[in-house]
Order: C-alpha cells, then structure tokens, then sequence
C-alpha cells in the first residue's frame, strides 16, 4: 500500500497533456488541434488569445516547439514560400484528422501554448526534422528528447531529404 502511493505522487509530474484531433495546418510553424468536449474547450478561451483559438471549429493552436520551417530555409523567395507550402501540407496529409496527445507549456507572456505534438508512437514535431522539413533549433537548455532530435537531424542530412538536398547543399 505504502509503495503505491509512492509511484502515484511521481506520475504528477509537472508533464502538462491534453489531448484532441490533428485538425490543420495554416503556417509552418504551428498546427490546430480540435477539442470535441466543449468543457475541455472552454478552459482554454479564457487563458489563450485569439489567434490562438478557433471558437467555431473549437479548435486551439499549438506552436510546434525546437522545429521551425520558416526559420531554416533561406534560399530566396520563391523557393522559400514554396517550401513553407510544401512542409504545412506534408504535415497536414500525414497527420490530417488523427488523435494527437499534446505535451505543452503555456505561455502567459504570449498566451499561446508551446508543444511537442504525438500521434500514436509519432512525434511530429522530430517527424519534421527526420523528413527534412526543418532544423532542429536548440533553445537555452536541451530538451529531454534531445538526442532523439538529433538524430532525427542526422538522420535527415544522410537520406538528403528536405533541407539537406544534395543541390541545396552546393549553394551554402
């Protein structure tokens, strides 16, 4: 009895979750998880901003945290508005109306929330950086996924995918 009341105070960790379905992407940098139950809902519109939230589709937005197309990519503008298309709608094929667990920190300074994004095993935000479509940008301390992203950044520079084309490369 004593040990299990021991492991229960470990798993409430400070780990924030919520969970909802993979609804769209409308930028690189973010994507719209829509929350069925209107109660779980409506907790988020009082603490996020309204370009946060999608009152009508009760959707709220998510910012894809250590990933970020729009800042890896510079090859002219052209090339780069395509690629920023181009990465949102691979998003949005692969994980277009699936459940997805979110696990965030909330910004109270932005009133937005910051997150890695799963669905079922896939962590979206390191499917990103595996398939080329963004760097893994490193914040003031690495994440506990650290290495996982890392190799998911190696992974990328071998197979040459994304942003790690072999004619990407030459320009540098």
């Amino acid at each position: 009895m004593d040990e299990r009341k021991k492991s229960k105070t470990l798993s409430t960790v400070t780990e924030k979750i919520l969970t909802g379905i993979f609804s769209r992407v409308t930028d690189s940098e973010s994507v719209w998880v829509r929350i069925d139950n209107r109660s779980k809902y409506r907790k988020w519109t009082f603490k996020l901003s309204k370009k946060n939230l999608n009152l009508q589709r009760q959707e709220i937005r998510v910012w894809l945290k250590y990933v970020s197309p729009k800042l890896s990519i510079s090859h002219g503008k052209e090339y780069n508005e395509w690629f920023l298309k181009k990465s949102a709608y691979e998003l949005q094929k692969m994980f277009y109306n699936r459940q997805v667990k979110v696990v965030y920190d909330y910004s109270e300074k932005l009133y937005r929330l910051d997150g890695m994004v799963w669905s079922g095993d896939t962590n979206i935000n390191i499917w990103l950086i595996r398939n080329g479509w963004s760097f893994y940008l490193l914040e003031n301390e690495p994440p506990p996924e650290h290495l996982e992203l890392l190799a998911a950044e190696n992974e990328a520079k071998q197979k040459q995918v994304g942003l790690w084309e072999a004619e990407l490369q030459k320009n540098e």
